[in-house]
């Protein structure tokens, strides 16, 4: 009822004993649906004025997907194959949809990864290429996009300033970075959702590659997500 509307921004939900009674439950388990709608986040309790519904966006369902996937024991290919999906799109709204302000963000995490990739620090490399996948989500101002990413960001960052160290210099991931860039500096949202396929096509292949090389396991980062949840 929440999810199709029929309750609303501001309704006051029925007592217990009404929902009790209309769904043929006890007290109890109604208490503890209750409990469970307001720490997801669709309802408030005020003392003395009953459950009332929240607005209910787009940040309500992940709250359902998030945890899920910080359980999981996701590969660093699927997730890296997964952000694909996002990010091919999420460039795409950005080169229509960034603003002055977006603009200005990626101009400066460019300038940051190039100072970090002549000096040769890979890890610092890494984590500003990171940070610039993640404000081109933002970009595409679409709140479940940038959502996402600050999720895949959290989880691969480390295995990813891991792998450029080991790789010990940067191939061409600044030079997708800069065509990306020029893209959506000039609103061509066709170019940058080609650059960035190919961008990120050529990064699932490097790390397949590297770790049939190197014979080991693709780094696993279920350890990096248990961590996350427990810090949150």
């Amino acid at each position: 009822m929440l999810v199709s509307g029929r309750y609303k921004e501001g309704d006051k939900l029925p007592s217990e004993n009404e929902l009790s009674e209309k769904y043929g439950v006890s007290r109890n388990t109604v208490r503890a649906a209750l409990n469970k709608l307001k720490v997801l986040g669709f309802t408030e309790t005020k003392h003395g004025g009953g459950t009332t519904v929240r607005k209910i966006g787009s940040d309500m369902y992940m709250n359902f997907f998030v945890p899920a996937l910080l359980q999981e024991d996701h590969g660093v290919l699927d997730v890296l194959e997964f952000r694909k999906g996002i990010e091919v799109q999420a460039v795409r709204l950005a080169a229509e949809r960034a603003d002055e302000k977006d603009i200005l963000l990626l101009r400066e995490l460019l300038g940051q990864a190039e100072t970090s990739n002549i000096s040769g620090e890979m890890r610092d490399f890494a984590f500003h290429n990171t940070n610039f996948h993640a404000a081109i989500a933002k970009a595409s101002h679409n709140s479940m996009f940038e959502k996402m990413m600050e999720i895949i960001s959290s989880i691969i960052m480390l295995k990813m300033q891991d792998f450029l160290y080991e790789q010990g210099h940067d191939i061409d991931s600044a030079f997708y970075h800069k065509m990306v860039f020029e893209c959506i500096l000039n609103n061509k949202p066709d170019e940058a959702a080609f650059f960035m396929d190919k961008h990120l096509t050529k990064i699932i292949d490097r790390v397949k590659s590297f770790s049939e090389r190197s014979g080991e396991a693709l780094p696993d980062p279920s350890a990096k997500a248990q961590g996350l949840e427990t810090e949150s």
